[in-house]
């Protein structure tokens, strides 16, 4: 078992004060987004020795891996975990498929684009499948909601440009019509974009204006209003925020036709290849395959290739992707996506009945608790972790405090 310390990352988007706060250290005033905790190579978690997690790993793969996960990963940690601290938007952006990572990091590295250069989109081979689990109150959004919705919320807007999209949608297929207006949403430029975002704020106002004229002083109208007009008001002051803070950027008017999902604390959504979202406030957990590949299409001062999100983003609606929790005792739950590189469980110590094999990686959400097996044990506080090895067995969390572990599912 190895203490371990991750390494934060600064963003735009990331909160002063939260991360911090979560670290224990005082806020400097910059904008601290993400905390990795994990050996992916842009920024592995190191060990008290002054050896990253990488180095561990490739020293003794079987030890802290086990047999089967060092053969089935080619040797590597295959999650990484993040605390992540988002006070504003994030791009608009969508993860690649592994086959599609693998050819975009091959044709990037071709072109001679530094690992970890700017103007790059595939830092590694891997795919991205993602699990965001909410500390705060968590928005983003994420997927293409139902096009019959999409088309009621756009045609509230009262907005010639709204209502040609509205009426491309209803011309179907659902995914060809999806596909054709997130085209033309993202290929608007100059006067035409000025001019849809800025009737778009105006729009918004209006509906908010009139949503208050019509609200008598009771809680009746609004327990009636309808969960459309409800939605649309949502998806409309977000909007108008959006346009606002990136007021000529084409991808605001694509979050009009995405899922609006709001975690409560201890809830948490998935995202698959191909969703396209954009968390845009809270705290949470997020646990991943081991990759940096992101492709945006906007709200963002990054690299932006709206080409490649076309070509790899699932225009397939969904509803909000919610991820539910399985209780494994009353103080354990686990969330288990489909994929075959992680699965992440919440705890609430003491507990015990926690994935007993494979590599493991303890962080503690709040609280003060020890992280014990049957040769070592481990005191954290909040914000550390731990790295627990295969050979180290089973483990149990002591103490007063909530626990993350991410592990391979086996």
């Amino acid at each position: 078992m190895h203490r371990i310390a991750g390494e934060t990352r600064k963003y735009a988007w990331g909160s002063r004060t939260l991360l911090p706060r979560f670290l224990g250290f005082p806020s400097d005033g910059d904008p601290h987004a993400e905390l990795w905790v994990g050996a992916h190579p842009g920024d592995p978690a190191r060990l008290p020795d002054g050896r990253t997690l990488i180095d561990l790993l490739a020293e003794h793969p079987q030890r802290e891996l086990g047999a089967e996960v060092a053969r089935r990963f080619g040797g590597r940690l295959p999650f990484l975990m993040k605390a992540l601290a988002a006070a504003e938007p994030l791009s608009l952006q969508v993860h690649p498929t592994a086959q599609r990572a693998r050819a975009g990091f091959a044709r990037e590295n071709a072109a001679g684009v530094d690992i970890g250069a700017p103007d790059r989109s595939y830092q590694d081979e891997s795919h991205k499948p993602e699990l965001i689990y909410a500390i705060t109150r968590f928005e983003g959004m994420a997927g293409f909601r139902d096009v019959d919705r999409s088309i009621a919320i756009l045609r509230l807007l009262d907005l010639p440009w709204a209502d040609e999209i509205a009426q491309d949608l209803a011309e179907g297929p659902a995914e060809a019509a999806l596909h054709r207006a997130v085209t033309a949403m993202l290929a608007m430029r100059g006067d035409e974009l000025t001019s849809a975002l800025v009737d778009l704020g105006k729009a918004a106002r209006t509906a908010e204006d009139r949503s208050h004229r019509h609200r008598p002083p009771t809680t009746r109208h609004h327990r009636e209003r309808t969960s459309l007009e409800r939605e649309a008001l949502r998806v409309f002051a977000q909007a108008a925020a959006l346009a606002e803070r990136y007021p000529g950027d084409s991808g605001v008017l694509v979050t009009l036709l995405l899922n609006h999902v709001v975690l409560s604390p201890g809830e948490a959504m998935f995202l698959d290849a191909g969703v396209v979202h954009a968390y845009t406030s809270g705290f949470g957990i997020e646990i991943m395959a081991s990759s940096d590949n992101v492709v945006r299409a906007g709200l963002t001062p990054k690299k932006v290739d709206v080409a490649e999100l076309l070509e790899i983003a699932d225009f397939t609606p969904i509803p909000p992707p919610l991820c539910p929790a399985r209780a494994v005792t009353d103080r354990l739950v686990a969330f288990s996506p489909p994929v075959a590189e992680f699965s992440l469980h919440i705890g609430q110590a003491p507990v015990d009945a926690l994935p007993e094999s494979g590599p493991r990686v303890v962080l503690v959400i709040d609280g003060d608790v020890e992280v014990v097996t049957s040769a070592d044990r481990v005191k954290l506080s909040r914000g550390e972790a731990v790295f627990v090895g295969h050979e180290d067995g089973r483990f149990s969390v002591l103490g007063e405090g909530r626990v993350a572990v991410g592990a391979v599912p086996s």
